[in-house]
Formats: structure tokens, sequence, C-alpha cells
């Protein structure tokens, strides 16, 4: 019989492999990515793409990533899928995306859910060049060894394989028929999402702690994510969010005006198209530097998957947490800046 032998116990060296992911996370930790500093290269897509966070260029993560694209007028991507999903939010520009077939046109501050294994691809019919943002859970999903990216160039979608689902139960009522019955409804229900967020639609609501709120990408609009949740958070002039924290990430893409984040004991300032990172567990707070000017971000973090999981494990640890009593502005009598303000043509 063979015999294997080690030097180290299995203690030593799970010890050592969660000390280099601790040490990893460390390194490529950042607070800020300033938007003039991505640098935007050409795909074989037939678009450009710039890495704000992710493992494709400097700033590697393991849980979100966020790139930068653009495509100019005229141009029509490849098609492609992938297992994650992702959002799109239009920063400028024109133009449409198809998901598994159907046409979806956009303009500037429009969302674009894309669910995973949808097939998608974009193009720009207008005169002048298009920009998105893009945010997904892809790092998240490569750690857990499931990610898989397929692109067909331009291919009919009619022709590629439709999206895969879990074989329809019978009319058994052992467990295994249970969980293939709820597989399959559960990814039903997710081919029904909702993909296009209009600007225009977005009902925005004044929060107890201190913004005007409306959500880009939620299960509340009819978003069938796997967890990814957007919301566009505005600061009236001159005031600020109430401070909290979490025990997850949350991203803050900046659309207009100026500010800055306190973030423990750090300042942040930002401005359009920067991106800030809130640490898990980290106090923070968020100011409108400006006295007289909106400022817009949009929150992204996917706490409907890994944060609710994550609460669920470590209960009754709270991962969501606030001041007794909210240190947020007194906005009655606030008179709030059309919504539109700032949002530039299509």
């Amino acid at each position: 019989m063979a015999e294997t032998r080690t030097t180290t116990s299995h203690y030593s060296v799970q010890k050592k492999r969660r000390a280099d992911v601790l040490a990893y996370w460390k390194e490529h930790q950042r607070t800020i990515v300033r938007g003039d500093e991505v640098v935007m290269v050409d795909t074989p897509r037939g678009m450009r793409r710039g890495v704000m966070v992710s493992a494709d260029g400097d700033k590697p993560s393991v849980n979100l990533d966020a790139n930068v694209h653009e495509i100019d007028p005229g141009e029509v991507s490849t098609v492609h899928r992938h297992s994650w999903d992702a959002m799109a939010f239009v920063v400028e520009g024109s133009g449409w995306t198809e998901v598994d077939g159907r046409r979806h046109d956009w303009k500037p501050w429009d969302t674009i859910y894309l669910p995973g294994w949808a097939w998608h691809r974009h193009g720009n019919e207008g005169t002048k060049k298009a920009r998105f943002i893009t945010f997904s859970v892809q790092p998240f999903v490569e750690l857990l060894g499931l990610a898989v990216l397929e692109d067909a160039g331009h291919a009919d979608v009619a022709t590629l394989a439709p999206r895969p689902l879990t074989t329809e139960a019978g009319l058994g009522n052992d467990p295994y028929s249970n969980r293939m019955r709820r597989l399959n409804e559960k990814g039903l229900e997710q081919n029904e999402s909702r993909i296009l967020t209009a600007y225009d639609d977005v009902n925005f609501r004044v929060s107890p702690r201190g913004a005007r709120s409306g959500f880009l990408l939620d299960s509340s609009i009819g978003n069938r994510t796997q967890g990814l949740t957007a919301v566009m958070h505005q600061l009236a002039p001159g005031l600020y969010q109430s401070r909290h924290r979490h025990g997850g990430e949350a991203w803050l893409y900046g659309v207009t005006g100026t500010g800055y984040s306190i973030e423990d004991d750090e300042k942040i300032e930002w401005g359009p198209g920067d991106l800030v990172v809130v640490d898990h567990w980290a106090w923070h707070q968020h100011f409108n530097a400006s006295k007289t000017e909106l400022a817009s971000l949009i929150r992204v973090h996917n706490f409907d998957t890994l944060y609710m999981g994550m609460s669920a494990l470590m209960a009754p640890l709270n991962l969501f947490e606030e001041l007794p009593t909210l240190d947020a502005p007194d906005l009655t009598g606030v008179e709030w800046p059309d919504p539109q303000a700032g949002r530039p043509s299509g």
C-alpha cells in the first residue's frame, strides 16, 4: 500500500493559505480609483475597456469588479455570455444592448441588467462615442471555480444555445425532485428579470439617512440578480448622509458634483468618474462639497446574496450598524434640485 508522508499538518497548511489570502487582499486594497487615470484599451469585442477594479488589470478584488467601456458610432460588439451577472450604467452617448435576442435602447443614466448566461451585445447607431461602466460579481464567482465566459463573435443569437436550465421535475415529492423543482422555478423566474431601468422612470424618495435615493437595480423593481443591487444617492447642496458600517464592501461611483467621504479617519475626495471603495466594517459617511450643486453617487454591492449569507452564518453578529440616533441632517424645507440636473444629452 502506498503511504503518503507530509512534513506539515493540515492545520499549518490551511493557516498559511488563509494568511496568504489576507495578505493578498491587504496588498491590493484601495479606497479610491480616479476616473481620469483609467486607461482605455482596444479589445477583440469591437469596444474599448478600461479597468477600475479587476484582476484583468492591476487592481484585483475577491468580491466585485468595475470596468469602463466605450463603443464608437456605427460599431456593434461581438455577442458573448458569462456565468456571472453584471450591470451597466450609461455615462454618456446612446445605443442599444441586445439580451437573448431582445433589443433595449438606452441613453445617459439608464441602467442595463445583464443576467448570468444571457447572450448579449452592444451597438451604437449615434454620432458620438457611447460610454458606460459595468459592475459584476465575476471575482466571487471565479473564487468559487464557477466562472465561464463564451464569445460567439457576430453569430445570430437564434443559432446559439439558450441559457442552461434545471430539468423540469416530475411528479415525485422526494428530496431530489423537490430540488429540481425549486431550481427550475428559480431559473424560470430569473429568465423573466427586468433588463432596462430607464432613468426617467427612477422613483426618488428622501430617506432618513439624509439623501434622496432611487433604485437602479433591485428585486423590488423586478430585477432577479445574483445579489447585485444598485441605488443612486443624491446629496443636497452642502449636506451629507448619516454614518454607518457593514460587513461587506460598498462601491460608490461619482456621477455628478464633487464631494468627499470619511472612511474611519480617512478623508477621500471624489468627483464624476471616480470610484470610492468602502472597506468592510469601516464607519463611513458621504458629503456634498458644493453649497449650490447636487452631488450624485451610485452605490453598488451584492448584499442580497453574499452579505445576507454572511449574516445568517455569523448571527448574532450584526453586519449592518448605524448610530442609535442617526446623525443625518434635518431635511425639512430642503428644496431639492431637479433629478435631471447634470444629465448629458443622448
